[in-house]
């Protein structure tokens, strides 16, 4: 099979991976609004139902997403979580009803742009060597961010959570981007590294929830997603140019910066916000 159909392959499976990640979430949301509709018994358990599907759907989306990194780098799957919000954003307004702002339009529009610009320059083959695997590296790496962003949090909570939004959405992305990065590193065709790092995953995924859900209960949404989508995005890409030796081309770097925009303008404004904005400018 050749390079090309490979990272093809590879861009189709993780699009349906994210798609299905954020597809889940919505679900969620929808089953987390029928709760309050309270006394009704049938109501209530009908929801849970839905929840529970929604929770199995973004519980799949590790091993799909898992499944998209044996056949493309990570700097073409990473980004693709930008559209997964697209999808979400798509699902809240036809099935919530939730209205889509100017602002979010805009960022929707970016992060599509962005993920075209680092398709088109990608210049990566498909196979991940065990030559260019630096173990040494992504350890150092990986624990240097760890013990910064540890040391972060307590901080932040020795002055009453001050920026816990930024600090734990950016550490519980940061979780996210070493689980892609592992999940490509057990693509190597080497068993001891396979299994390794297959428990590593497991073990970093259990963590992303942990500190992920963490962040949601010490900060809003609106500045948590931007800040666990971003640095998912950005720190998945670094590292794996680092470690794995994946090239960036300025163009693709381009693409990264808009769809951080986008996820900036789709997630921590609402519709809302906006409506504020327009507001003041009319003002």
């Amino acid at each position: 099979m050749s390079s090309d159909i490979r990272i093809i392959i590879g861009l189709s499976i993780g699009f349906i991976a994210y798609a299905i990640l954020y597809l889940g979430k919505g679900i969620q949301k929808y089953a987390i609004e029928g709760f309050k509709d309270q006394g009704k018994v049938n109501v209530k358990n009908k929801h849970t139902g839905i929840w529970i599907f929604g929770t199995i759907l973004t519980s799949i989306y590790m091993f799909i997403q898992w499944a998209a990194l044996f056949f493309a780098p990570i700097n073409l799957i990473a980004p693709i979580e930008g559209l997964g919000l697209v999808i979400l954003a798509i699902f809240s307004y036809y099935i919530l009803k939730e209205t889509i702002s100017k602002l979010q339009i805009i960022g929707i529009t970016l992060i599509i742009l962005g993920t075209i610009l680092i398709t088109l320059f990608n210049v990566n083959p498909s196979e991940v060597k065990y030559n260019n695997f630096k173990i040494d590296i992504f350890l150092i790496t990986s624990i240097s961010f760890i013990v910064l962003e540890f040391i972060a949090i307590i901080i932040s909570k020795l002055n009453g959570y001050k920026a816990a939004g930024l600090i734990l959405g950016i550490t519980a992305g940061t979780f996210m981007a070493f689980q892609t990065v592992t999940k490509r590193i057990t693509a190597i065709p080497n068993t001891t590294i396979t299994l390794t790092f297959t428990f590593v995953t497991f073990l970093l995924a259990t963590l992303t929830l942990l500190i992920s859900q963490y962040a949601f209960a010490k900060a809003k949404a609106n500045i948590v997603v931007p800040c666990f989508t971003s640095a998912s995005i950005i720190i998945a890409v670094i590292i794996s140019s680092i470690v794995l030796s994946e090239i960036i081309t300025l163009f693709q770097i381009v693409g990264f910066v808009v769809i951080v925009l986008g996820i900036i303008f789709l997630t921590a404004f609402t519709a809302e916000d906006s409506q504020k904005l327009n507001k003041k400018q009319n003002s």
